[in-house]
């Protein structure tokens, strides 16, 4: 019986270690849960994935250096709370801004959009002071961007009407049936994308809380289609990021390069337009030739505002996870476009509950 009793000890022995073992597991994996987090401006709750190194650094962010100067790039906050700096660094523009500072602008007289849908300009930091709530500045700001989109949508979707419009058919009359499909069709577009800006502009009223007396809103700061520096290592070093926010630190560069490509190719197609018309003139090339040139450019300048959107609500985002509810909302529009357009609002915005009243933007 002594060995059957000795193999029963051994066995409760072995089981008691395995039971330590896992206890002591178990715990080392609590402690390396991340803390709870409140839910998002959007109501959402991240999942948190924290480094590597579980243990960070205790030393305190160091701040931009005051020698820095603002440009159309802002740079959030490197602060250990989140808020942002007084100066970001300057990077060059590109192609693409140049294309969005006139696709923004008011169209001529003569063009086929209304002049009524720019009667209300909006700048930005006034749509995010009016309803005095910091937490809804994501809704916010991605709202301005959608309505932003639309404007470009629209003014490049009446361009299309009056290019085909202006078309030589020839003699032929399949050419001119040909011209009279595109014509016909650019026109159905043109009235979508009118539709699609109604539905984007009341979002942007609804969040902002207009007065629905006032003309819909035409927002009038651009978005930025230059490099966005994040100072991700540098905000994150001593804080928890959640998958999302390292995501699109880590995308915003290639959403970038998206934005320039699509504007060289805007560029290039209009030039493969232009020689596609050319030489139809010339009885060089068929009818369809020049549709399908037409074609390629509306599709790349669809893309290129396509680009542009996704950029600046990742931008949105981050600046979002980046600034806590506390930074101004002057601080906060920096962190987006880093210098707004000097337009002063035409009606007086409601007093905000985290603000001074705001200075008159200055133009870089």
């Amino acid at each position: 019986m002594k060995p059957a009793l000795g193999l029963q000890v051994a066995a409760i022995a072995v089981a008691l270690v395995a039971a330590v073992r896992l206890q002591a597991a178990d715990e080392a994996a609590a402690d390396l849960q991340p803390p709870p987090r409140a839910p998002a401006a959007d109501g959402t709750t991240s999942v948190v994935v924290p480094d590597v190194d579980m243990a960070p650094p205790a030393a305190a962010v160091p701040t931009p250096a005051a020698g820095d100067r603002v440009s159309a790039t802002p740079v959030p906050g490197v602060g250990a709370t989140g808020s942002a700096p007084d100066e970001s660094v300057a990077l060059p523009a590109g192609a693409a801004a140049e294309l969005l500072a006139g696709l923004l602008e008011p169209p001529a007289a003569a063009s086929s959009t209304s002049p009524a849908l720019y009667a209300r300009p909006l700048p930005l930091l006034e749509a995010l002071q009016r309803p005095g709530d910091p937490a809804r500045r994501l809704w916010i700001a991605q709202a301005y961007w959608k309505v932003s989109a639309a404007f470009a949508a629209l003014r490049w979707a009446g361009e299309a009407v009056e290019r085909l419009e202006f078309i030589a058919p020839g003699g032929d009359p399949h050419d001119r049936a040909v011209l009279d499909v595109s014509i016909a069709a650019a026109r159905a577009d043109l009235a979508e994308t009118r539709s699609q800006l109604g539905v984007a502009q009341q979002e942007l009223v609804d969040l902002a809380r207009l007065p629905i007396t006032d003309p819909l809103p035409w927002p009038v700061d651009r978005p930025l289609a230059s490099p966005y520096d994040t100072h991700f290592d540098a905000i994150f070093a001593a804080r928890m990021a959640t998958g999302r926010t390292r995501a699109i630190a880590r995308t915003l560069p290639a959403r970038h390069e998206a934005i320039e490509s699509r504007a060289a190719a805007v560029t290039a197609a209009e030039k493969a337009l232009a020689m596609a018309e050319a030489d139809h003139a010339k009885g060089r090339r068929p009818i369809e030739a020049v549709v399908a040139a037409h074609a390629a450019l509306v599709g790349q300048q669809r893309e290129f505002i396509a680009a542009v959107r996704a950029y600046n609500l990742d931008i949105a985002e981050y600046a979002m996870a980046v600034a806590d509810l506390s930074v101004a909302d002057e601080r906060f529009v920096s962190m987006l476009i880093g210098a707004p357009i000097a337009v002063r609002p035409a009606f007086p915005p409601a007093e905000p509950s985290n603000a001074v009243p705001p200075p008159v933007p200055a133009v870089p």
